[in-house]
């Protein structure tokens, strides 16, 4: 399809004056021929940063998308400033270090090896209000012309980015195109979450308060188990040339992974379930020696079977239950340490969840496993061994939780009854779920 810049300005504007509803057949394939033309300066790009972060951490993750066509509609009508000829980011590009200092030194890397427009969009020194934290680069494919955004994050912001998208999905907001007045308390929440500060008591009552609010640690992790098998079997299918994935997540946040060795037969299929379902979360990326746990950690927020923050949250738990035990808040004290218990149950299921070669099934109390191939007597004992020993360290950091609630409490005038007989209760149901794993192999 032959068009001309003048022609993308105009699109722009009748997309934002019939804001992105019922946008006509020559329209929609208009917008789709100005994406696709963003993909061999993409392709290019892409190979070349690759061998450049290598250069500095061969284990960072890279992957590459074009922007969501409904992403691309949203941006113009919310920016009414914003020409369509002159959006930087239709093609992106992601990198995913261990630390800062690597995400810098790529960031100088690629000033020297490209011509950047613009400045340097540093939200590591200037984080938005909600938290966000990246470094995003505008470089120009030298052949084409065409601008690429590559977006560098550490494992931990990149964790947080994540996290606020799934939240989205899961609560049916927008604080990631919207920011924090989209929802002001689950802005603040994601604030807190991404400060490297330690938190104030009031601000760690605030997270608990909307954790519990939202009943969050439950609905995300009941969501991780229900899609965990789900899609290591989709995974399991993938074929090993396979270097391109189609990610749809449905409106009950099951998501539902196609693999292609083909790209231009992987947007065909892209557009076409665009056009089936406007409103779908879609996304069509390519992922450098693809494995299933790179793809979980770089598009955690489609994948929806793993996140770390149920893992990090427990310690801020627990400092503000022995806060509240210090102020002798004994009724705050035992909702807070009910949700502990929660977050450990779950940290047990975790320990299974982070292998990308098992599925797990519920049946009873005890957990069923199965792989793709035969699990060897080899196998059984590793994973044994893994399980094991994370429960161990589990048990060992609850132990001694419960030997600073003690200390805590035996500082108080008086133990509260009611508190203590909790305690015990509680303290035997977490000890014995920690020794009950039972573990069956199919």
């Amino acid at each position: 399809m032959n068009y001309t810049g003048g022609d993308i300005k105009r699109l722009g504007e009748r997309l934002r004056n019939i804001k992105g509803k019922h946008i006509s057949d020559v329209d929609l394939d208009l917008l789709q021929a100005h994406r696709l033309s963003f993909t061999d300066p993409l392709f290019k790009t892409f190979k070349e940063l690759t061998q450049f972060k290598s250069t500095i951490q061969r284990s960072a993750i890279i992957a590459f998308r074009l922007k969501r066509i409904t992403t691309i509609i949203n941006k113009v009508i919310r920016k009414p400033d914003m020409q369509l000829n002159r959006m930087w980011d239709i093609a992106g590009i992601r990198i995913i270090f261990s630390d800062e200092v690597s995400a810098r030194k790529m960031v100088n890397l690629i000033m020297q090896k490209y011509e950047v427009r613009g400045k340097v969009r540093n939200y590591f020194e200037d984080p938005k209000k909600i938290g966000y934290k990246a470094f995003h680069v505008y470089i120009t494919e030298p052949e084409s012309g065409k601008v690429v955004e590559v977006q560098i994050r550490t494992r931990d912001t990149h964790n947080w980015a994540t996290l606020l998208e799934i939240t989205d999905v899961l609560y049916n907001t927008r604080l990631k195109e919207e920011g924090y007045e989209n929802n002001p308390t689950l802005g603040r929440f994601h604030e807190l979450v991404s400060s490297e500060k330690e938190l104030e008591p009031e601000e760690a009552d605030f997270l608990y308060k909307t954790l519990d609010k939202y009943d969050f640690i439950t609905k995300l992790a009941e969501t991780f188990r229900k899609n965990s098998s789900i899609v290591k079997k989709q995974w399991q299918e993938v074929n090993t040339k396979d270097r391109y994935f189609l990610i749809e997540l449905s409106s009950d946040s099951v998501p539902k992974l196609s693999s292609y060795k083909d790209y231009e037969k992987a947007e065909i299929d892209y557009f076409n379930a665009y056009k089936k379902d406007e409103g779908a979360l879609i996304v069509l990326t390519s992922v450098h020696k693809p494995s299933f746990e790179q793809i979980s950690i770089a598009y955690a927020n489609y994948i929806l079977s793993y996140h770390r923050f149920i893992k990090d949250v427990q310690e801020i738990i627990k400092v503000l239950a022995l806060e509240k035990l210090e102020e002798r808040k004994f009724k705050e004290f035992r909702k807070i340490f009910r949700l502990y218990e929660n977050i450990q149950a779950n940290n047990i299921i975790n320990i299974l969840i982070e292998r990308d070669d098992i599925i797990i099934r519920f049946e009873g109390k005890a957990l069923s496993l199965e792989s793709n191939s035969k699990i060897s007597s080899k196998k059984k004992k590793e994973i044994r061994k893994t399980v094991e020993t994370g429960i161990r360290q589990m048990g060992r950091n609850h132990r001694q939780f419960m030997e600073d609630i003690k200390e805590t409490m035996s500082n108080g005038s008086k133990w509260n009854w009611r508190t203590k007989a909790f305690l015990k209760k509680h303290e035997d149901r977490v000890t014995k779920r920690l020794k009950s794993v039972d573990l069956k192999f199919d």
